[in-house]
């Protein structure tokens, strides 16, 4: 069989004419590199678009009766956490999924290069080189820690099986085949992986989730003027609607429940009708301030669609509620739009949130002890006419079904996005494009216009449309880069494993690399930021590999063994005379082993920086630098005994533990030399930042805290260089030693504690 650059080969799609065969390598690896970054841009664009579908389905709500107290509350449909390891993990991780699946499909179903390598490789870049970026975006003087901590234990302990397992079906079970009950057990622990982190998240490992401290057992009480207020009326349940008075809830001393000192914010009742007409009306909601009155109480409030839809039923709107002292009432102005005859009612939301002052909501209302909604619903004031007309009354009945104004919304926004891919050069409209942008505008353009007109928003019928669309589009796109990978490592005679664990795998994460460093910074929580890649690299070895393994395995099960089978796969034709599917796992199982060696001591780290700083991101300046080089190193040792590997198949066993050791020894020698390096070359600025910290300070609410310190070393004096290799000794004045070592210099990365 030819290969792909040579004259008769042939991939997917590309080459498209034999005549660039006659051009020179230089000009072709240009074009191919040139081809598969640009394709890169284009997954990308189509991925963002992707991932704005998985939120909308992720953001859907439902209101349902609470157990224990009856009455109706918000809830979310997808549990952040399933949403996260299911929808939100193939978002990030699609590029690299599908490129498996589809290599092995139009492979007919032979085992490839790219697919798995291209996996791996992204799980290297995404657990050390994005984290190492996010460490090092947070400022010195903050740290930002896991918040389900229960769940990041349970992803990584699964990051790390799920390539244990990998390597032990490829070269230890069934060496070098991947049997059907193998393939179909890595594709079970999927649902298995879920599973457990839904029960590590609803706290099942730790004994459940506290129950509520207040109980209560009658409604509010609401004055008769609170029933009909600017043409809305309040409807409260019979029973366990609202905390009642002060009076019914226990203050006593045994009691756990505590008398908010500004009081508590809530609304009369859960749900409140309303009508619209043929015009527009304003209408206040009021919000009542119980059980106290003392000072300033404020809170911030922001409408949400459910049925009604923005810009067609009412008016979006966010503002700040303010109470002074004394102040028992407030309230949230709204803006109704008119509703057209046979219109169906709709509902929206009042939440509340941010209290500020000593206020808190009550743990009882819906939204919890964070936030407090009312439920609003619209209803059409010209309904009795409908009676008298079967087309209005079909009307009223359709905008029930679909949701007309939801359509009208969706169809407008489609429609300013495509303009917006031709004419909108940043987003911020203020702000005045620079030549990289308009650069990167015009690039994208042959991409952003045509994804506009083919994916839909992310608004229409629920972002499902947008999600099946986006996902063909990188499926589609998946065979051009598959194609393009090839004929670039072809070109320049790299093997495909090489391009995939390091060019694939590099353009396939930087969308993971941005979001990630965005969300480090933003984000109050870590989660987004490390729970996210070990449950994403977890899920790309379930779903990636185990998806196309198990098609695979199961097709050369029924299939048998085939004349082209037993050429390809001539030395497993006397063990397999039925046929097998085949995976040759010399230079994968190793890629694998040493990825879990790295993964180990980098899970260590992240572990080490918790305990040692409070959080697993940010802290002072020199231990933050030294985790962030240890990750690359990290890195850079995985990437480098790969592709040593590769170059040498025929390496024994014990070659490839000596270089695992050689490349152990190299790593904490580079280590510690940076770490000297960085110590001589400290700033007196980034000194004073560290002077008189004090490590381990208190986090408040287990949220990020600005850290007030971190450890003062005594002044490099001298420095030895051990004759043995992988050994450094560094003396200091007053007897104290430096790491020698990988588990000191482990320590240095987490904060120098054997600096000490």
């Amino acid at each position: 069989e030819h290969k792909i650059c040579e004259p008769g080969g042939h991939g997917m799609t590309f080459p498209l004419t034999t005549v660039e065969q006659s051009w020179s390598t230089g000009v072709r690896a240009l074009l191919y590199a040139t081809a598969l970054i640009y394709l890169f841009l284009g997954v990308n664009i189509v991925s963002d678009k992707f991932v704005a579908s998985i939120e909308v389905i992720t953001s859907k709500k439902k209101r349902i009766r609470h157990r224990s107290t009856g009455r109706i509350v918000t809830v979310a449909v997808w549990n952040g956490t399933v949403a996260n390891l299911t929808l939100m993990a193939l978002g990030s991780s699609a590029p690299e999924i599908l490129l498996s699946v589809v290599e092995t499909t139009m492979g007919r179903f032979y085992s490839g290069q790219l697919g798995p390598s291209t996996i791996v490789g992204s799980a290297a870049f995404n657990l050390f080189m994005i984290i190492a970026v996010c460490i090092m975006s947070i400022p010195s003087t903050e740290v930002r820690r896991i918040k389900e901590t229960n769940v990041f234990f349970v992803t990584a302990a699964f990051s790390i099986f799920a390539y244990l397992w990998m390597l032990f079906i490829c070269s230890i079970s069934s060496p070098d085949v991947i049997d059907p009950w193998e393939a179909c057990l890595t594709l079970a622990f999927m649902p298995v992986l879920i599973f457990i982190s839904y029960l590590a998240d609803i706290g099942y490992f730790t004994g459940g989730r506290q129950p509520l401290a207040v109980q209560c057992a009658r409604p509010l009480g609401i004055e008769d003027d609170h029933q009909a207020i600017f043409q809305g009326r309040f409807v409260g349940r019979s029973s366990s609607s609202l905390p009642s008075d002060v009076s019914e809830i226990d203050f006593s001393p045994n009691s756990e429940a505590k008398r908010p000192s500004g009081g508590v914010i809530a609304f009369p009742a859960d749900t409140w009708d309303v009508a619209s007409g043929l015009e527009a009306r304003e209408v206040a909601i009021p919000v009542l301030r119980r059980q106290s009155t003392a000072g300033t109480v404020s809170c911030k409030y922001r409408l949400e669609g459910r049925t009604a839809v923005p810009g067609y039923d009412f008016v979006a709107a966010d503002g700040e509620l303010v109470f002074g002292p004394g102040d028992a009432r407030a309230f949230v102005p709204v803006t109704l739009l008119p509703k057209r005859l046979g219109e169906h009612k709709d509902m929206f939301q009042v939440i509340l949130e941010e209290a500020d002052g000593d206020g808190e909501f009550d743990s009882r209302t819906d939204g919890g002890e964070t936030s407090c909604v009312l439920t609003v619903t619209i209803h059409n004031e010209n309904d009795d006419l409908a009676r008298f007309s079967a087309t209005v009354r079909a009307s009223r009945w359709f905008d029930g079904v679909v949701n007309m104004d939801s359509w009208r919304l969706s169809v407008r926004t489609w429609r300013e996005e495509i303009v917006a891919s031709v004419t909108q050069v940043v987003e911020d409209e203020d702000e005045t494009p620079s030549t990289l942008d308009w650069a990167m505008h015009i690039a994208s353009v042959p991409w952003k216009a045509p994804m506009a007109v083919v994916v839909p928003p992310s608004n229409l019928a629920g972002g499902w449309p947008c999600f099946i669309m986006s996902l063909a589009v990188i499926g589609g796109l998946t065979c051009w880069v598959i194609d393009f990978a090839e004929l670039f490592g072809c070109v320049v005679g790299i093997e495909d494993s090489i391009t995939a664990i390091t060019f694939v795998a590099l353009g396939t994460s930087m969308p993971d690399l941005f979001a990630s460093k965005t969300a480090a910074c933003q984000d109050e929580w870590a989660d987004a930021s490390i729970v996210n890649v070990t449950g994403s690299n977890s899920v790309n070895v379930f779903l990636g590999i185990g998806l196309s393994w198990t098609m695979s395995a199961i097709y050369w099960a029924m299939q048998g063994a085939t004349d082209e089978w037993k050429i390809i796969n001539g030395d497993f034709v006397e063990q397999y005379p039925g046929g097998a599917f085949v995976v040759r796992s010399g230079d994968l199982g190793f890629s694998v082993v040493v990825f879990t060696l790295a993964a180990m001591v980098a899970l260590t780290l992240i572990s080490a920086r918790r305990t040692r700083f409070g959080g697993e991101l940010g802290g002072p300046y020199l231990p933050k630098l030294m985790s962030s080089v240890l990750l690359v190193l990290l890195w850079l040792f995985y990437i480098l005994l790969s592709i040593w590997k590769i170059a040498h198949k025929d390496a024994s066993f014990g070659e490839q533990a000596f270089a695992i050791l050689i490349g152990a020894c190299i790593l904490e020698n580079v280590l510690l030399a940076c770490g000297v390096v960085a110590w001589l070359t400290r700033s007196p600025e980034g000194m004073a930042k560290l002077k008189d910290i004090e490590v381990g300070g208190e986090v408040a609410d287990g949220g990020p805290k600005a850290l007030e310190a971190a450890p003062q070393l005594p002044p490099l004096h001298t420095l030895t260089m051990l004759g043995r290799t992988g050994a450094v000794g560094t003396l200091l004045p007053g007897g104290h030693k430096a790491p020698a070592g990988l588990a000191d210099g482990l320590r240095l990365a987490a904060g120098g504690a054997s600096l000490r």
